[in-house]
């Protein structure tokens, strides 16, 4: 196993593992910049592979800002211990995930953000776009308006082990495997963040599983629209004992 980069944008770098096997890549960004960010740590068994590709980049030690998108292993299992080596990282998180889940989980208080503030990095800035239910109760997307940039976390996401970008569209994959695996909980809160998101200037969609989308993201926010992957009730991965091979 081993962590792959690739640089998506000037000074944006995408850090992807894949798990032999596994049903998804993992993938989490390096924003190098004055104040340097990670949207996404990575899960606890991984940070070795994803220090060593950040050290590769940078120093990690001078990581600003480790942008946790909602609270779930893979997005910031290794949080603590990069905290431990970056003396000034502050976790950054929604007002729902400082308030019930990385106050009490992270090793150093969280910097809470709301929608539509603004991260100042140097030469880029993040927006924040609060996503609640897509997929978790305390989700957030997080906008790079410098180079038109979306990380979605979860959202938009792929199956298997994918090449770094993809120019064509996938977008009945991704309404097939949002179905298949039951991740959105609530089709009215997809369609409001969707409402957020048409307004601004995006070329690329970051995706935390799966190859960073380029081209119009129009066609995405289309067929998540028009083809109901919210409210799967029944959906199979639900009742999945081991994890399904790549496709």
């Amino acid at each position: 196993m081993e962590a792959t980069i690739a640089e998506i944008a000037p000074d944006i770098f995408r850090i992807s593992i894949y798990p032999p096997g596994s049903g998804v890549s993992f993938g989490c960004f390096l924003i190098r910049d004055e104040s340097p960010a990670m949207i996404e740590t990575g899960l606890r068994s991984m940070y070795d592979l994803v220090h060593d590709a950040v050290r590769r980049l940078i120093d990690p030690a001078k990581l600003r800002y480790l942008v946790i998108p909602h609270f779930e292993m893979d997005e910031c299992g290794s949080l603590n211990r990069f905290l431990a080596i970056a003396p000034r990282a502050e976790p950054v998180c929604s007002p729902v995930g400082g308030l019930v889940t990385l106050a009490d989980f992270s090793d150093r208080p969280p910097k809470i953000v709301g929608g539509g503030e603004r991260l100042s990095l140097g030469r880029k800035e993040l927006r924040i776009v609060l996503a609640p239910w897509v997929h978790y109760w305390d989700s957030m997307l997080v906008h790079d308006e410098t180079d038109r940039t979306l990380f979605t976390s979860d959202l938009f996401m792929q199956p298997g082990d994918r090449e770094a970008i993809a120019r064509e569209d996938r977008s009945a994959e991704v309404v097939d495997f949002c179905r298949f695996s039951g991740l959105l909980p609530s089709q009215k809160h997809l369609e409001a963040v969707l409402d957020r998101i048409e307004p601004l200037a995006v070329d690329t969609l970051a995706c935390h599983h799966g190859s960073v989308l380029t081209g119009d993201p129009r066609r995405y926010y289309r067929a998540l629209r028009q083809n109901t992957v919210g409210d799967v009730v029944q959906a199979p991965f639900y009742e999945m004992r081991n994890p399904p091979s790549a496709g």
